[in-house]
């Protein structure tokens, strides 16, 4: 409270400039996790459709076969795996910890 009042914001007001307000860096980094979050599955969902598409749209009587498994379902597969390791890259390197009382902050990063 007694910051908001050096720097000139009436807490009980709505008169006051929105660049006096210093942002929270936890809403920065939650909007930086959002973003990474949805680019990851746009790119797991273009992969994904975008195999359907182009190598499962063939007549069955000339499906190519890999491990028994058609080309198509194989790659889907492959896919699959590729979204978990980047999401468990997402999760350890993008995502970071932090409290969530009025008066938290970003904990730091732990070296492992």
């Amino acid at each position: 409270m007694e910051d908001k009042k050096k720097a000139g914001i009436d807490p009980n007001s709505r008169d006051y400039n929105f660049s006096d307000i210093e942002p929270d860096e936890r809403f920065t980094q939650t909007r930086k996790e959002f973003w990474v979050t949805l680019g990851t599955y746009l790119g797991f969902m273009v992969l994904m459709i975008g195999n359907l598409y182009l190598v499962g749209d063939t007549d069955p009587a000339n499906y190519t076969y890999v491990l028994g498994f058609p080309l198509w379902i194989f790659l889907e597969i492959c896919i699959l795996i590729g979204m978990v390791i980047a999401v468990l890259l997402v999760v350890t390197f993008v995502y970071r910890d932090m409290e969530v009382t009025p008066r938290g902050s970003l904990k730091p990063r732990q070296k492992k």
